[in-house]
């Protein structure tokens, strides 16, 4: 026994436990996530790109579907797995998360300028595409690290 009364076959045993914990949550993550998910996020993020390159009537109604889009996102997540994983959580998650956000506010000043120069809408229209595509790769690539994470692939 260590100082703290416990030996090393139950600090084994408590270690096996947590791993084995960590290996059904992923299996759970994996299925509660279908290709579609990625894909919903990638609109989502398309769109609030988008919409300050839009009228300003329509970027409002634009930034609340999208708000709601979230909130269908998030309830679908935890019924189906019973958890909501938050981008912003410790780990290897993290940097790609600030990336993703950093990008986004760039293609959204983009998105802005585009719309003040009078730059055509398909220049708009394709700096969301950008945006929509940047947003469901890196939620596939979120995804895979986290999963990883919770197999005790990375170090936390």
């Amino acid at each position: 026994m260590d100082s703290d009364g416990i030996d090393r076959q139950t600090a084994a045993a408590a270690l096996a436990s947590a791993q084995e914990a960590g290996n059904r949550l992923a299996d759970v993550q994996a299925k509660a996530c279908p290709p579609w998910r990625h894909a919903a996020f990638g609109l989502l993020m398309g769109a609030m790109v988008l919409a300050p390159g839009l009228p300003t009537v329509l970027t409002g109604a634009i930034v609340a579907m999208c708000m709601a889009g979230v909130v269908l996102l998030v309830r679908y997540d935890r019924a189906r797995s019973g958890t909501f994983v938050n981008g912003y959580r410790r780990g290897a998650t993290r940097p790609l998360v600030f990336a993703l956000l950093g990008t986004m506010l760039v293609l959204i000043f983009a998105e802005t300028y585009a719309k003040e120069s009078g730059l055509s809408i398909f220049t708009r229209l394709g700096i969301a595409v950008i945006a929509g595509l940047l947003a469901g790769g890196g939620s596939v690539v979120f995804q895979r690290l986290y999963l990883r994470e919770l197999r005790g692939g990375m170090d936390r």
